[in-house]
């Protein structure tokens, strides 16, 4: 199987947010894939086949469960399926487990762009334990902490500039807000957050020990996408980069763009840049859980 790690949303080389791209030319058990992902420890692995009436499909794996929606592996699989010749450049459909994503890529296929989704922004939640499983003061809260997705969710927690920099990884904390904190039941993890413009900068939490501290997320950056317009409510969109991880991570960067639309409410659409890092094969036995 064709095997290719990419950076997506990279600002420069070993940066961004790594993804296991693996393209399949049939069709895979599914313990299989999700072993498979597990073994190549990135914070998601994506499978990428090529579909009827030129869909591209998609399935999303952590190293520990399989998702239906992501955004920095949606976007990196828009990428590489053009590359791969399973898509024309222009407006790409990637057929995921939740549905069809649409991505606008390129000719060159060095970037995508997920077209707009509708954003869900919950009602404020009390920010104490929210604060306290990313390792900061029970007051740490800079403004409402508000669940948002985009098609995953997350508690988007505002902070200074200096929570910022205190917030740690407590993957075990962090997967307990679900049950711990009302209206958190959707979550999948925390995105915290400087909430000034244009430029966000931001960390973002998972319950997964693996990659406890996701580098990029671009359903994170939805969600907190969603969190400031609702915020702020302008007349017209909003248009800003979030800057999110460490100097250690290496830094990402989304351009991120939303607004609100009578009877639809907040539209959000992320992108940026796709960079491979390797390229190989993966080579399995010819017998190991094929369908």
């Amino acid at each position: 199987m064709e095997f290719e790690l990419v950076e997506v949303f990279g600002s420069g080389p070993l940066t961004g947010g790594p993804l296991g791209v693996v393209v399949l030319d049939t069709t895979y058990d599914d313990a299989l894939m999700q072993r498979l992902a597990a073994r190549l420890a990135m914070p998601e692995t994506v499978f990428l086949r090529g579909g009827a009436d030129g869909e591209v499909e998609v399935r999303i794996f952590t190293p520990y469960v399989e998702l239906d929606f992501a955004g920095h592996p949606l976007v990196g699989a828009a990428a590489v399926a053009v590359q791969k010749g399973l898509a024309a450049p222009g407006r790409v459909a990637l057929r995921t487990r939740g549905g069809t994503v649409r991505a606008r890529v390129g000719p060159a296929a060095d970037s995508a762009v997920l077209e707009e989704r509708p954003c869900r922004v919950g009602p404020p939640v009390a920010p104490d334990l929210v604060c306290e499983a990313v390792g900061l003061a029970p007051d740490a809260a800079a403004g409402p902490v508000r669940p948002a997705s985009a098609g995953l969710g997350f508690v988007c927690l505002p902070v200074s500039a200096a929570g910022l920099r205190s917030a740690r990884a407590l993957p075990l904390e962090v997967a307990a807000l679900a049950d711990r904190v009302p209206g958190l039941a959707d979550v999948f993890g925390v995105a915290v957050f400087v909430p000034q413009l244009p430029e966000v900068r931001s960390r973002v939490f998972v319950p997964e020990p693996v990659c406890a501290e996701d580098p990029a997320t671009g359903s994170a950056a939805l969600a907190v996408a969603g969190w400031l317009a609702d915020e702020r409510r302008p007349e017209e969109s909003l248009a800003f980069d979030i800057v999110q991880g460490t100097a250690e991570l290496g830094l990402a960067r989304m351009q991120v763009r939303v607004r609100r639309q009578a009877g639809r409410g907040l539209l959000a659409g992320v992108g940026g840049a796709v960079r491979t890092l390797v390229r190989g094969r993966l080579l399995l036995d010819g017998t190991a859980d094929r369908t």
